[in-house]
């Protein structure tokens, strides 16, 4: 994908960091890693989206122990977190509708349900 090789190592905290990252990079990493969640929830892959999101929770930790050397208050990274923001919004949105979608189906079972059961038992207490 374009994307250079990083080498991780263990800290003394044991955690891994990724060297030779600047605070920007990994952001960007962690804006392309948000676009794939959507994409793929999107897709409803559920699988993948769940791994996107832990990979991005790993370089979160990350970039929480990254000098940010200014990065997140200059003009480029004022527009890369508000599109992040806006992404993780959407997510939002669609998760919401993927969970309002599942309860409706459970209902719709439910009733199905409920109703073949007392057709069943009617059918068989008129025999």
């Amino acid at each position: 994908m374009g994307r250079c090789h990083e080498t991780n190592t263990v800290s003394s905290s044991g955690r891994q960091v990724m060297e030779g990252k600047t605070a920007q990079a990994l952001w960007e990493d962690y804006r392309f890693l948000t676009k794939e969640m959507m994409k793929f929830l999107l897709q409803q892959d559920m699988e993948l989206f769940n791994n996107l999101m832990s990979q991005r929770e790993r370089l979160q930790t990350i970039i929480e122990l990254t000098v940010d050397d200014g990065f997140k208050v200059s003009p480029q990274g004022n527009s890369l977190l508000s599109e992040i923001q806006k992404v993780n919004q959407d997510i939002t949105d669609n998760m919401q509708l993927v969970l309002n979608r599942s309860k409706r189906h459970h209902q719709i079972s439910e009733a199905y349900s409920a109703a073949s059961t007392t057709v069943v038992s009617q059918m068989n207490w008129k025999r």
